[in-house]
């Protein structure tokens, strides 16, 4: 994906990592379009241990960066996660985890020489 929609209470914020990792972190609004779900759900679904708590905040503002977003997206299609649908019925929680394990590796560890 490319760009994501920024709804009009959401925003965008160019983040460097302290890896020198460079991305574009989006507010919770945009990851819920891209889910077709509202922010209360992607909160819940945090609180809830279904999706991992993202790394990013501002304040008390959750922020996804577009690795993360398209991480979640990807699961979400591919574990067929639809409105209705109990999430232990899927695969959608291991795999997100691990797509974040993955991303959270490549945002924040060092590389060993």
């Amino acid at each position: 994906m490319d760009e994501y929609e920024i709804p009009a209470w959401g925003r965008s914020v160019e983040y460097t990592s302290p890896t020198g990792k460079k991305t574009t972190l989006y507010g919770i609004g945009t990851l819920a379009n891209a889910l077709g779900r509202t922010p209360q759900t992607i909160r819940r679904w945090e609180i809830s241990g279904v999706m991992p708590k993202t790394p990013f905040k501002q304040g008390f503002n959750r922020l996804y960066s577009k690795e993360h977003i398209d991480a979640i997206v990807m699961c979400a299609e591919k574990y067929k996660i639809a409105e209705g649908k109990s999430m232990s019925q899927t695969s959608f929680v291991r795999h997100v985890f691990k797509e974040f394990e993955r991303l959270n590796d490549y945002f924040f560890k060092k590389e060993e020489n």
